[in-house]
């Protein structure tokens, strides 16, 4: 009787999976494959899809899944970039202690960390305005009203207020009156970015969290309930992955991953280039600057309702030129309007090599979904980025070059 409801379950699982979507992963190659994250092991990731199981070499993936806004009211925002979900649970002149639901207590530096969201506005527009305020830098605390008021935030170990020093005095000030927490940014270079180098991974949380990670492969071990007899090891390899960030070894299950990006030599963001050369062309007089990993109001990329972490921010009509000394294969991007224009906005893509336009897109409103632009650069010497305008001259255009990047020649690799 047993066999036969295990055979049964076996075929209905296998019935409910066909034709079931999952998540999509798109490869150095250029190929895209479908499946859900199911294992680590020896450097390669591990899926499952319709067809079957496959593995994935960290180096040869560029991104998989998708990801979203923290939903959390808090949320501890770090300096390359990367946010956590969780609440504040410790505050000391050396750490920020934090507690995230599914890493545990951490215990990251105070230096590599822009600040503490204690209570997220709802707007996203007032959410990306706060967190451009806590990357400037300068240590003091923002209140609910709106005010500001620089100076020495003290030890806090738990309790209703927080202590800080500033020209007022030494006070303690409600946490229910507080939005944020900013630091004080360390000198140049910045400790993040002196320090990141190799293989990164951008990991992405169900809870919205994102996490720039460096994976060692040497960092993998047994879990310890399987040392002990307690659990089978799986087909899939580990369920967890480990990896250094921020200076420490988290521990990640893997069932709560819903997003990865790979940072590697294999793949060159354009938004981690100078340009050679930027042109704006206004409608009018006022003319709009070209954002790095922002939109062109130097908030988050969002497009479907999804962030993006890579990509470039314009506005119509631009043209971003980059030199690419015949080293690279092929130039591929998702292009959209950004949410930001809550569906208004209409421009046209287009992207010119050695001159010669090689693809056009458009036009694109802003209620389409992202929509994937593939152009073959072999041998070529330059590239240019082309927004034009679209229906309703530049109203609302908000364009962004979604995960912008060159594939680099295996001829090229350094």
């Amino acid at each position: 009787m047993w066999w036969a409801l295990w055979l049964y379950a076996l075929l209905a699982t296998g019935l409910c999976e066909e034709g079931k979507s999952y998540p999509v992963a798109r490869l150095v190659s250029g190929q895209t494959r479908e499946g859900v994250l199911v294992g680590w092991e020896q450097g390669q990731f591990v899926f499952r899809g319709g067809e079957g199981g496959w593995s994935c070499p960290m180096e040869d993936l560029v991104y998989w899944g998708e990801l979203f806004d923290i939903q959390d009211a808090s949320c501890l925002l770090l300096r390359d970039g990367s946010a956590l979900a969780g609440r504040l649970t410790g505050l000391t002149t050396e750490e920020v202690r934090w507690a995230h639901p599914e890493l545990g207590e951490l215990r990251l530096p105070r230096a590599q960390c822009a600040g503490v969201v204690l209570k997220n506005p709802r707007d996203l527009v007032l959410r990306d305005r706060l967190m451009g305020v806590l990357l400037k830098g300068g240590e003091g605390v923002l209140f609910l009203n709106g005010d500001q008021l620089a100076g020495e935030l003290k030890n806090w170990t738990g309790g209703e207020t927080l202590p800080i020093s500033s020209v007022l005095g030494e006070q303690a000030f409600p946490l229910a009156n507080l939005r944020a927490l900013r630091f004080q940014k360390p000198p140049e270079p910045g400790v993040t970015e002196a320090a990141e180098v190799g293989t990164r991974v951008w990991v992405g949380l169900q809870d919205g969290s994102r996490i720039l990670m460096r994976v060692d492969t040497n960092l993998e071990k047994k879990p310890q309930g399987a040392e002990a007899g307690k659990t089978q090891p799986s087909p899939s390899g580990n369920q967890v992955l480990r990896a250094g960030f921020a200076g420490k070894i988290v521990t990640i299950p893997l069932n709560t991953v819903c997003f990865l990006q790979v940072i590697n030599k294999n793949v060159v963001y354009l938004s981690d280039l100078e340009p050679d050369r930027y042109l704006f062309v206004p409608f009018l007089e006022y003319v709009r600057p070209y954002y790095r990993d922002r939109n062109n109001r130097g908030g988050l990329l969002r497009a479907d309702r999804r962030v993006y972490i890579k990509g470039l921010g314009v506005y119509s009509a631009s043209r971003l030129t980059y030199s690419l000394k015949g080293q690279f294969d092929r130039f591929e991007a998702e292009v959209a309007i950004d949410d930001l224009s809550q569906g208004a906005g209409s421009v046209v893509f287009r992207v010119l090599v050695d001159g010669q336009s090689r693809s056009v897109v458009g036009p694109v409103r802003g209620t389409d979904s992202p929509q994937p632009v593939r152009v073959d650069v072999c041998g070529a010497e330059r590239i240019d980025l082309v927004v034009e305008f679209g229906e309703r001259a530049d109203e609302l255009d908000y364009a962004d070059w979604l995960n912008a990047r060159l594939i680099r020649s295996a001829s090229s690799q350094p």
